[in-house]
């Protein structure tokens, strides 16, 4: 029985093998490097509160800069009036300069908006150890609407605007009824595992084999169900009014996942959402978060016509 002995002694080396690098594989969801967010609104002329709030789970502290509307010295005021809850990406933080966070904040305050910006957990200045490719982060945006609503805003005067892993955030969030009155995703992905995919393309292609192991330890590990990471799936049942954008040249996030999203909304939204018209707004020669690097004042005019049409105002 001896060859009987090494072959089970070999299958568990194996299946040892297997799941340890899965194991490695699953974490690798949970890495974020903390970029501190630097300069705050002040640098840019804006009157704003340092704020922190609880992720709606209760896992992490949520450290943010909220900003009031231009001519709203009184908060109670200026909380009925239109807010923007902005979401960074991965590996960034609410003061994202690649992404021109702040200065974007600044063009849409200009436009009569209220804003918060904040931390995702493990990000900036929020507390937390990991992330988890928007898995918990959802209870983050969250935990930030809720703020809101806690000061005195109404949902339904509140929009989100996430920048790729926070647009996709914002797109699962905004999906359920009665989170927020719109939403702007800009640079988000359709379906983590069809970017998981996407990466093992070509010589990786052998690691798709891992990709059972990855998710149950995933699961097992760090509670992050992959499947349920899927804005596609999110849209195609809400009926939250949405823009997407995207930039022809995102080669980190291939436009034909904006593509699958727009397609989704017109599931739930029939002729709203084709290539040509205002539900996916894809921006000529831009690359990945690049949208209103390239087209400031398009994209200021854009988002801000989008809101002002889609959440309720209470005048000052």
């Amino acid at each position: 029985m001896s060859w009987l002995n090494r072959a089970i002694a070999a299958a568990g080396v194996a299946a040892g093998a297997y799941l340890g690098i899965s194991a490695l594989m699953a974490r690798g969801l949970t890495r974020s490097k903390r970029v501190p967010a630097g300069d705050g609104p002040s640098s840019l002329g804006l009157a704003y509160e340092t704020v922190t709030f609880q992720s709606r789970d209760g896992r992490a502290e949520l450290s943010g800069w909220l900003i009031p509307p231009p001519g709203s010295p009184d908060m109670r005021i200026a909380m009925e009036r239109r807010w923007i809850v902005m979401v960074h990406g991965h590996g960034s933080n609410r003061a994202d300069a690649s992404s021109g966070m702040l200065s974007l904040a600044r063009d849409l305050h200009t436009r009569g908006f209220g804003i918060l910006l904040f931390d995702l957990r493990a990000s900036g200045e929020s507390t937390g150890a990991r992330g988890s490719a928007g898995f918990y982060e959802r209870f983050d945006l969250l935990g930030a609407l809720d703020y809101l609503v806690e000061r005195g805003a109404r949902r339904d005067r509140i929009g989100a605007l996430g920048h790729s892993l926070g647009g996709v955030v914002a797109l699962m969030v905004c999906a359920d009824p009665g989170s927020a009155g719109a939403v702007v995703a800009d640079s988000a992905f359709a379906d983590l595992w069809m970017m998981i995919h996407r990466s093992q393309e070509g010589p990786a292609m052998a690691l798709s084999l891992l990709n059972p192991g990855m998710g149950l330890m995933a699961r097992l590990i760090y509670g992050i169900n992959i499947n349920e990471i899927s804005p596609v799936e999110s849209v195609s049942i809400s009926d939250t009014p949405t823009l997407l954008i995207h930039g022809e040249d995102d080669m980190m996030v291939p436009l034909e996942q904006a593509r699958m999203l727009a397609r989704a909304l017109a599931i739930s939204k029939p002729g709203e959402a084709t290539d040509g018209d205002e539900s996916l707004w894809i921006v000529p020669d831009a690359g990945h978060l690049k949208a209103y690097r390239n087209r400031s004042q398009e994209y200021v005019e854009r988002v801000s016509r989008f809101f002002e049409e889609n959440l309720e105002d209470g005048e000052a």
